[in-house]
């Protein structure tokens, strides 16, 4: 018989074996997914990675668990997180202490006319003596009552100039329309009485310019079309009538944006010809002179010359107009670079594109010197329009796609998300043939809402896809059978409006979701992904005149597995008082109640996303930030929007005067982070700033 104390030994020595030999597994199942990528690269052949608002949205924190590994390394976005947030292993000659330095704009390119801001949709019925019609307009929230139409249809139905024409963007000031017949701004007022202006809204086309406006007299409004000579129809009735439908109403998602970014191949430097980012721009495409989509190469450079790339800012690698409408939500990049997915929206109509950027011929040279995909280029841009119906139905859509990768792009699908405000209600789809060659989407299934969804999320584990709803709802579909099942959750944010996308904790089965009211506070939830639970906590004041809070992030410790796990998020405050919240967890559950809070602004404003990124060079764990007015860091980044960056590597930052900041008008969209590199420029975040439209590269660190 063995003694006590030699019992407790050997069970001591089992139970290191043991642990010592799950973490030998766990480090071979990471070791073989590198090694594949060493015996690929050892062929020469490339190794890139996509970056875009996916992997902030399915997150894969590590787990000691080595058949779950397993499981995980299966999806194409676990590696691509990995390497992303291991990338001291991924761009050669990164290796060695930096200096840290904090954000400095590399560069900053103009998109022309855009408004990143929260977007609305209407409709509308006109009635102005003998003309008569119909209409929709998406618009911009310019404060005080007062929206900015973005984008839209008129459909004129009675009287003459029978037909549908698109809204002319322009504005908020006044502006003179193409062939110099009218002062238009474009603005509208949805909740008072005219709807109009006396500047009115501007429509263009078959060669006619129509405005329709207001004349400071309710029920007093006039039509005009000018067709390039004469004005062919001028009526003014003072019993006329335009009358929204409905008033204004939050889009889902808030019209947030995140550029993304391609890495041609983590295994070697940076290129500047192969690595790329690329944004959507939410802009009507009825002004020639205006893409909505664009793409920029040459990354790593600045002003001044001296960075990687040998120009003075990055190239324009393509500029198109594609399709009639605006592309209002985050781009999904396809695992080659060769293809990228979005949805361009017209109000009532909605349609999700592939297009294969061109690579011959001329592809644009600027956000307002666009050309057409496949006009003068190789450029191939297809689309499928989003309907369950086959087109009777109007199905608007200001959401993100969410592709789910396969190997070699062979059998990708994708996930897409329409609404029908005046109903609130919407459909959740299926499509195949997505980053497949050529090939054109098609709808395999549609599946209807009894609210306005979110943009959906994907969890290849339960197969299921994931969203909230205007119910204040988090729903799921599991991807079996056609058509398949919606599974509704119980409400967990009563009287909420807001649809932002969930978050989805791979690793460990939980979802996120943020609603900006609960009918007292804004809260994030945490669910299992059967949905059988769920935990709040309130992080601010509840308030419907912002959609956030949006989605939150963690720190370094949550995604290693080491340290004390804490989640950050952007919560309201007061209202409207942009303010950073830390939640811990106990036992991987959230706690229900924040351990701290700072104000990120001195005043009302709304902010972005938060996005974290450890800096394995540095071996400081970032925090980035936009907020959209107010800034808290007047030393930095000015009074009015700024970005902000955020040191959380011993736990909750102090946000003051002195926070490390840039100016950026009107806040920022969502942020995506570089890699980090030894090499100049290559350490980065690129945002669009919400107002003035541009898109900017900054700097996270100084490599002195």
């Amino acid at each position: 018989m063995v003694p006590i104390r030699g019992q407790r030994k050997m069970r001591q020595r089992s139970v290191r074996l043991h642990f010592v030999g799950k973490v030998l597994i766990v480090c071979a199942v990471i070791l073989a997914s590198l090694s594949a990528g060493a015996q690929t690269s050892s062929k020469r052949e490339p190794q890139p990675v996509v970056s875009d608002w996916t992997h902030h949205h399915v997150l894969f924190p590590d787990s000691k668990d080595a058949s779950l590994m397993s499981q995980l390394q299966g999806d194409p976005r676990w590696r691509q997180s990995w390497l992303l947030r291991h990338n001291q292993n991924s761009w050669p000659g990164i290796h060695g202490r930096r200096h840290w330095r904090g954000v400095g704009r590399d560069w900053s390119v103009p998109l022309g006319t855009a408004y990143y801001e929260p977007l609305f949709d209407s409709s509308f019925t006109f009635s102005i003596g003998a003309q008569a019609g119909f209409g929709f307009l998406t618009s911009a929230d310019l404060g005080g009552g007062q929206f900015l139409a973005t984008a839209g249809v008129l459909s004129v139905t009675a009287g003459s100039n029978l037909g549908n024409y698109a809204l002319y963007p322009g504005g908020a000031g006044t502006t003179t329309s193409p062939g110099g017949a009218f002062q238009f701004d474009n603005v509208i007022f949805p909740l008072q009485n005219p709807t109009l202006d006396n500047f009115g809204v501007l429509f263009l086309g078959g060669g006619l310019e129509i405005n329709i406006w207001g004349n400071a007299v309710p029920d007093n409004y006039t039509f005009y079309a000018w067709d390039g000579a004469n004005y062919i129809t001028t009526v003014t009735d003072p019993a006329g009538s335009v009358t929204p439908a409905l008033a204004a109403a939050p889009d889902p998602g808030g019209g947030l944006v995140f550029p993304a970014k391609f890495a041609f191949d983590v295994n070697q430097p940076p290129s500047c010809t192969s690595d790329f980012v690329v944004v959507g721009i939410p802009t009507n495409r009825a002004v020639v002179s205006q893409a909505n989509i664009i793409g920029f190469n040459n990354l790593y450079s600045n002003a001044g010359g001296t960075g990687l790339c040998p120009t003075t800012g990055p190239t324009v690698m393509f500029a198109y107009t594609s399709g009639i409408g605006q592309v209002p939500a985050s781009v999904v990049i396809s695992q080659s670079g060769q293809q990228v997915a979005y949805i361009e929206n017209v109000p009532g109509n909605s349609f999700f594109h592939v297009l294969t950027i061109g690579t011959t011929g001329t592809n644009g040279t600027g956000a307002t010197s666009p050309v057409a995909p496949g006009s003068g280029n190789n450029a191939l841009d297809v689309r499928v329009r989003l309907t369950p119906d086959g087109g009777t139905t109007n199905q608007s859509s200001t959401n993100a796609p969410f592709v789910v990768f396969t190997p070699n792009d062979s059998a990708d699908v994708a996930y897409a998300t329409t609404y029908d405000l005046s109903a609130g209600t919407g459909y959740l789809y299926k499509l195949d043939n997505v980053f497949n060659g050529s090939a054109t989407p098609t709808i395999v299934w549609s599946v209807p809402i009894t609210a306005v969804p979110s943009a959906p999320t994907y969890d290849r584990l339960s197969n299921k896809i994931f969203f909230t709803d205007s119910a204040g709802r988090i729903d799921y579909v599991v991807d079996s059978g056609i058509p398949p099942t919606v599974v509704y959750g119980s409400v967990v944010a009563l009287g909420s409006t807001s649809e932002n996308a969930v978050l989805i904790d791979v690793t460990h089965q939980m979802v996120y979701a943020g609603f900006n009211t609960d009918g007292m506070n804004a809260v994030i939830v945490q669910a299992p992904e059967t949905l059988a639970s769920s935990v709040s906590v309130a992080v601010g004041t509840g308030d419907t005149t912002y959609t956030g809070p949006y989605l939150p992030d963690f720190n370094h410790a949550w995604y290693s597995g080491s340290g004390t796990p804490m989640m950050f998020v952007a919560g309201t405050g007061t209202g409207t008082l942009p303010t950073l919240y830390g939640v811990g967890f106990t036992g991987g559950v959230m706690n229900t109640s924040a351990s701290s809070s700072t104000a990120l602004a001195t005043g009302s404003a709304d902010s972005s996303p938060v996005t974290e990124f450890y800096n394995s060079s540095l071996l400081k764990d970032l925090l980035f930030v936009g907020v959209s007015d107010n800034c808290v860091a007047t030393t930095q980044g000015g009074t009015a929007g700024c970005v902000m960056s955020l040191d959380i590597t011993n736990g909750f930052p102090t946000v003051d005067a002195n926070t490390t900041a840039l100016a950026a008008s009107g806040g920022t969209t969502g942020i995506i982070p570089d890699n980090n590199s030894n090499l100049p420029e290559a350490s980065s975040i690129y945002y669009a700033t919400k107002n003035g439209s541009t898109l900017v590269k900054a700097t996270q660190s100084a490599l002195q």
